[in-house]
Formats: structure tokens, C-alpha cells, sequence
């Protein structure tokens, strides 16, 4: 059984560490010419669905990240403010919020929080084009199916069983009487 805090646990977890080669991976398996057909749309529809899906994955952790990231920002503020701005003689408030604006820990805190926040934004683009090519692949079945069975010609016919049996020309029954029409019965 997995456990939720199992996908959350950000210990030991770095932004600069996350392996992005499996989403690399799937993005090199769409095309790239635009050049698109069934095979390609099945196989498609999947790799789409297991890029977002990874994704997903990873925003649960950066989310988490972020809060902790803003939370450690927020404190080196508030420390820089109101403890070093005291030690650095600063008295109005003005000069305090200068000096900690200015203090070497809040912005190294400021930097990495916006580095989570690219980070985030970086995977939210991914799903943005993963979702796009879902809807491509998606659309491009629906249109071949539609066209398959909107055509005269019984193409999806290999689909239906054999047992099932197919009469090729008109045969003479008792509900459909076509000998007043001059109809030429086949059978």
C-alpha cells in the first residue's frame, strides 16, 4: 500500500536533482514533422498520458517545496529586519526593511523559492504540451474513425465474425415482396 506522504516527502529533495530524462525521453517519441497515422495516434494517446502523469508527479513535490521555500524566505526577512538591522544601527523602520531587502540569506532564500517557482512553471508547460498533443492524437482518431465509417465502402468490415453470415445479393422472402416493383430476385 503506498502512503501519500511517500509521494510528498521532500528529504533530501532538490530542485537542481530532478531527472527530467524519462519526459525527454517521451517528448523524442512524438513526431516531430507532423506527419501523423493511426499507429502513430494509439501509441501516441499513451505517451501523452504518462508525460503528464510524471509531471503531475513531480509538481506535488515542488508545490510542498515552494511552501517551505517562502516560509524560510519570510523567516530570513523578518531576522534580517528586526535582529541584524539592530546590530547594524539601523533605527527607523524604512532602514530596516532596506537592510533586510539587502541581507545576504533572504536573498539567497528569495532565489531559490524562484527557482521552485520556474521549476513549477517548467512542468506546468510540459503538461500544457502534452495535453496539446493528447488532443491532436485524440482528434486525429476520432476524424479517421469518423471517416472510416462515414465511406460507401464497407472498410471496417474485417471486424465482424465470421460466423456471422453475410448474403452479397437480394434473396425473395415472404415480408419483402418485390415482384410488383419488376425487382430481380437473385436467389
Amino acid at each position: 500500500m503506498g502512503l501519500f506522504r511517500d509521494i510528498a516527502n521532500i528529504d533530501n529533495f532538490s530542485i537542481e536533482n530532478i531527472d527530467i530524462s524519462d519526459i525527454e525521453e517521451l517528448i523524442n517519441k512524438l513526431p516531430k514533422n507532423g506527419v501523423i497515422d493511426l499507429n502513430i495516434s494509439e501509441r501516441g494517446l499513451i505517451y501523452t498520458l504518462e508525460g503528464q502523469n510524471i509531471c503531475q508527479e513531480h509538481i506535488v513535490k515542488i508545490d510542498r517545496l515552494i511552501s517551505v521555500l517562502d516560509s524560510k524566505s519570510k523567516q530570513a526577512w523578518s531576522k534580517a529586519a528586526l535582529e541584524k538591522a539592530k546590530v547594524l544601527g539601523h533605527k527607523t523602520g524604512k532602514d530596516k526593511e532596506w537592510s533586510a531587502q539587502a541581507d545576504e540569506e533572504y536573498i539567497n532564500a528569495v532565489n531559490e523559492l524562484a527557482l521552485a517557482k520556474a521549476c513549477r512553471k517548467w512542468f506546468e508547460n510540459k503538461i500544457s504540451y502534452f495535453s496539446g498533443w493528447h488532443y491532436a492524437f485524440k482528434s486525429f482518431m476520432k476524424r479517421d474513425y469518423s471517416i472510416e465509417n462515414a465511406t460507401s465502402l464497407n472498410i471496417s468490415r474485417y471486424n465482424e465474425s465470421s460466423a456471422k453470415k453475410i448474403e452479397p445479393y437480394p434473396s425473395k422472402d415472404e415480408k419483402n415482396n418485390n415482384e410488383e416493383w419488376g425487382e430481380i430476385d437473385w436467389g
